[in-house]
Formats: structure tokens, C-alpha cells, sequence
């Protein structure tokens, strides 16, 4: 037994004389102290190593107590051999680094400091480069120079030289967003689900950047399916979502997105089952002024336009609110405008229907003046059911202000001159209550008849004269007043207001035209001429007689 160990003593130590400063060794890690690392490479006494060198800022270790390890022997000590392990990392690493930048493949470093020229780098923890600063970055500038330290960093090795290497981050983010664009573009193009980020919100959408390579627009509509009240606050900045992309151009990088496309349109797959005339159920999602949205079900809403709420007048407000649930008929239909018109008033009878079997044309109805225009006037016959009375329809007279005549609220009767329902149309007529003057104006009136009315109204070259109710007669100012005398429409109203009596004598009667001209001077003539011949009689003078002789008797 002491033969056996002498001789594994001697094989030992003939084995240490042959390492030598520079050798490869493979050894154990034993034990991990203060100052050396112990490792049992085969020899009767371990080598030791510096644990500086297999420290980390941190305090952790590099290797770790059991792990088999490869490292150059440096030189001797009365303790034993000194490795290092840096130093044949060291070698290996840059062997590497120069085999991985000719295969052009890329590295992973670690950003250390700022210096004057750029980054301090550092790869596998042992190897320092350099980042210059215009290689840092691609598309967006970092906000600051510190933004990048202690980051981890893919990049493309640049440059390698003695004890030192350059690297491109810059390089290496531009070749893989190309790489990536390019799977992009083939995902958009089979039309597959994409991952996005919400970078900002902007006047009608969101930006999202996609797939970490492009940006692309996502349009509020292009949300839900279903309404949605405040669409600027469905997502918020940074939130991750998939969505399709609806809309694209290549060449100017432009993508328009959808959330809504990744679940089936409900118009396309549900709206067969609804018909216009049909009446359904829906619940009020939104209220406002014109009326309130419907929806059927997720996706399909229609609107009740306020014309279509009821018979009668009425306010939004006052019949619905949101939540409830209503029953209503569809007025119109259109897939593919998704267009859904409702109407709550079709669940009852029309009133025009009802007022259909009670009046006729002919008949004599009463309503209420609603509204009076240039043109005409407006009656509500009943709620929901409104007659209207044409300028020409209200008087067989002129009527030059119909303003003057009738005011809202008024009470007033008329005849149906015509009546469609379905079409909800009804004309009326007043003056169809009042027989024609001028159907017998021949025989009422002729030509040199005195006549007495009253004024009805100044006009800029005449007066409008009431002959009788429903006949006017006109009266030119030169019919008036002589045309030597000069008066101004002023003097006129000052001297003949209307509603003041005045004899005139009908000159022309133009029935075709309906048409009756006055004059005051031919009635002044015709009565002097009455007087003048009062006088003979009274006087007894015999025809023929002079006006001078006249004079001189009467004088």
C-alpha cells in the first residue's frame, strides 16, 4: 500500500513539471474564498484562481462550486499552481466575436457608461466595445443619453480591432424591421389576427403600433360592432390588443385596422330574420332630441325618428329613456347601408284613417289655426291630422296679408275640397262657405252704378275698395284726386284711413279677371250734375237755357 502511494506521488509530481505558464487545464471548482478559488485539476495540491475574476458588480459568481471549468495556467506559487480564468475566456471570446461578425450574425451586449464618443458595451460580461451615439438608435432618438444604461441591447458588430470592438444597434434594428415588415406584410396579406400596442389617440381614432414594426390607424367605427357612447375612452395608451387589417398600401406603409372584424357582422348574419312592417322588441340604448336608437340584438340597432313616436304631439323625453325595452314596427330596411328605421305611432290606428271614415270631400270640418304662412294656412283637424287652406282658398277676394286675418289658435271652418289618407293629404277651403259674388255680378252690378264701401286697405297707386263681403273694387289714385293737384301717400293716409266709408262709381267691370274699377271723380261729376239739374227744376228753366243766364238769376 505505501509502494502504491509513493508512486502516485511521484506520477504527480512528475506531472506539475510538466505544466507550463500558457497550458489549457480542466479542473473542479472546489471551494469559492475570499481571495482564491480552489480548483482540484488532478494534482496533489488544487490550483488557485483569483475570485476577482469570476466576481460580478453585484457580488454574484460567474461559476459556481462543482462546475467543471477550463483555465491557463499563469505561474507558481508555494501554494500551487495560478490559473486564470479570464484570460482563456478571454481568447475564446474574441475568437468568437470575429467568427459571429463574418457569419454577420448579431450579439447581445450590455450598455455600461456614457463616454465623449458614445456607449461603453459589454459582451459575456468580459469583452468592452464601443456604441457610438449615432449608432444607438433607429427611428426614435432616446430622451436622454441614460436612457440606455444598463440595458441589454441586440447588435451588429461593426468593427473588431486589438483588445476592442465597434458595434450598430442602429444596423441591427433597420435589418430586423425589415425582417419583420416583411412577415407583416405576408400576415396581413392571408388576412391572419395581428398583436398591436395603443401608442396615442388621435381626432377620429387610435395609433397602434403593429407588430412592433408599423404603425397603423384604428378608426373609432371600426371598434364594436355595437354602439359605443365615449369611443375615445375604450382603450388607453399602451394597452395590447389583436386586431385585422381592413385596409393597406405597401408602398406608403399604411394600414387601416378593425377590432370589429374579428367577429362576424350581425347585419350580414342575422338581419334576414327581420322584415320590414314586422314589429319587434328592443331595448333604448341612446336618447336624444330626434329621436332614440333600438337595439335588437348586439350589433343591430334602428332608429324611432321623433315623427314616428306617436299620432300625437310629443317629446322623446317624455315617453322613453335609456333601458327601456319597446315595441316597434320596421318602416325600413337596408343591410347594406345598415340602415333600421322603426316606428312606435304604426302600432296604432293612423288618425288619418280614423278621420277617413267620419269626413268626405265635401264635408264641413272645424279646427284649429296651427300655423299661417305667405301662402296659406295650416289647421289641426284633430291631433295628429293637419288640413291645409291655400292663399287662393281662403276668400274669393283678394287677400293681401292672410297675417292680418288669422293667428294661431284661432277657430275656424272649412270645407274638404280633397282628402287622400295615404298620402296624407288634405286641402280645404273657406271661401267654398261663402256663394261666389261674382258668379251674378252682372246682374248686381253694371257700369255707371254708385256705389258705397268702405276703404280696405292703402295701396302704393291705390285704394282697395270693399264693395261688398268677398268683392273688392279698386280705385287709382288719379280716380281720386284730380291729377293737377300733388299729394303725397302720406297726405292719403292722413285723409282716407281704411275702414272709412266712400261713394264711388263703377267705370269697368272685367268679370273674366275679376276685376271692379272705381272712381271718386266720376261720382263728384255725377253728383254735380244731379245738383245743376236740382237747380232747373227748382229755378224752372227751359231747356236750352245758358249758364250765364242761370247765374244772373240766381243772383
Amino acid at each position: 500500500m505505501e509502494n502504491w502511494v509513493k508512486e502516485l506521488e511521484l506520477f504527480l509530481d512528475k506531472k506539475l513539471e510538466y505544466l507550463k505558464v500558457g497550458d489549457r487545464v480542466k479542473g473542479l471548482v472546489i471551494q469559492i474564498g475570499k481571495e482564491w478559488t480552489f480548483v482540484d485539476i488532478g494534482l496533489k495540491k488544487e490550483a488557485l484562481l483569483p475570485t476577482s475574476e469570476i466576481k460580478r458588480e453585484d457580488g454574484s459568481f460567474k461559476i459556481k462550486v462543482g462546475e467543471e471549468i477550463e483555465a491557463l495556467v499563469t505561474g507558481r506559487l508555494k501554494e500551487g499552481l495560478v490559473l486564470s480564468y479570464l484570460k482563456l475566456k478571454e481568447t475564446e471570446l474574441w475568437n468568437k466575436l470575429k467568427e459571429l461578425k463574418e457569419k454577420g450574425e448579431p450579439i447581445e451586449v450590455k450598455v455600461l457608461e456614457v463616454t465623449r464618443r458614445g456607449y461603453k458595451v459589454e459582451w459575456e460580461e468580459l469583452l468592452i466595445g464601443l456604441m457610438p451615439f449615432s449608432q444607438s438608435y433607429f427611428l426614435e432618438k432616446p430622451k436622454s443619453e441614460d436612457e440606455l444604461l444598463g440595458k441589454f441591447l441586440k447588435v451588429e458588430i461593426l468593427n473588431i480591432e486589438k483588445n476592442h470592438f465597434v458595434v450598430s444597434r442602429r444596423n441591427y434594428l433597420e435589418k430586423e424591421r425589415e425582417r419583420k415588415k416583411k412577415l407583416l406584410w405576408d400576415k396581413i396579406k392571408k388576412g391572419e389576427i395581428l398583436n398591436g400596442k395603443v401608442k396615442r389617440k388621435i381626432e377620429g381614432g387610435f395609433l397602434v403600433e403593429i407588430e412592433e414594426v408599423l404603425v397603423g390607424f384604428l378608426p373609432f367605427k371600426e371598434l364594436s360592432w355595437t354602439r359605443i357612447d365615449n369611443p375615445q375612452d375604450y382603450l388607453t395608451i399602451g394597452d395590447e390588443i389583436k386586431a385585422k387589417a381592413i385596409s393597406w398600401d405597401e408602398v406608403k406603409e399604411k394600414i387601416k385596422l378593425s377590432l370589429k372584424a374579428l367577429s362576424p357582422d350581425p347585419w350580414q348574419e342575422n338581419i334576414q330574420k327581420y322584415k320590414k312592417g314586422e314589429r319587434v322588441r328592443g331595448r333604448v340604448t341612446k336618447v336624444f332630441p330626434f329621436g332614440v336608437f333600438i337595439e335588437l340584438e348586439p350589433g343591430i340597432e334602428g332608429l324611432i325618428p321623433l315623427s314616428e313616436f306617436s299620432w300625437k304631439r310629443t317629446k322623446v323625453k317624455e315617453l322613453l329613456k335609456e333601458g327601456d325595452l319597446v315595441e316597434a314596427v320596421i318602416l325600413e330596411l337596408n343591410p347594406e347601408s345598415k340602415k333600421l328605421v322603426l316606428s312606435l305611432k304604426q302600432l296604432e290606428p293612423s288618425p288619418w284613417e280614423v278621420l277617413f271614415k267620419e269626413i268626405k270631400v265635401g264635408s264641413i270640418v272645424t279646427g284649429k289655426v296651427k300655423l299661417v304662412t305667405d301662402y296659406g294656412i295650416f289647421l289641426e283637424i284633430k291631433e295628429g291630422v293637419d288640413g291645409f287652406i291655400h292663399l287662393s282658398q281662403v276668400s274669393w277676394d283678394k287677400v293681401e296679408n292672410l297675417k292680418e286675418l288669422y293667428k294661431e289658435g284661432d277657430e275656424v271652418k272649412a270645407q274638404v275640397i280633397e282628402f287622400n289618407p295615404e298620402k296624407r293629404k288634405l286641402n280645404l277651403s273657406i271661401k267654398n262657405l261663402k256663394p261666389n259674388p261674382w258668379d251674378h255680378i252682372e246682374e248686381k252690378y253694371k257700369v255707371g252704378d254708385i256705389v258705397e264701401g268702405k276703404i280696405k286697405k292703402i295701396l302704393e297707386h291705390g285704394l282697395l275698395i270693399e264693395v261688398e263681403p268677398e268683392l273688392s273694387g279698386w280705385l287709382p289714385f288719379s280716380e281720386l284726386i284730380e291729377s293737377k293737384k300733388k299729394i303725397t301717400l302720406e297726405e292719403i293716409r292722413k285723409n282716407y284711413a281704411p275702414g272709412t266709408s266712400i261713394k264711388t262709381k263703377i267705370i269697368s267691370i272685367d268679370k273674366e279677371n275679376r276685376k271692379i274699377k272705381l272712381s271718386y271723380l266720376e261720382y263728384l261729376k255725377d253728383l254735380e250734375r244731379q245738383e245743376f239739374e236740382e237747380y232747373q227744376k227748382q229755378l224752372k228753366f227751359s231747356k236750352g237755357t245758358s249758364l250765364g243766364e242761370i247765374l244772373r238769376k240766381l243772383l
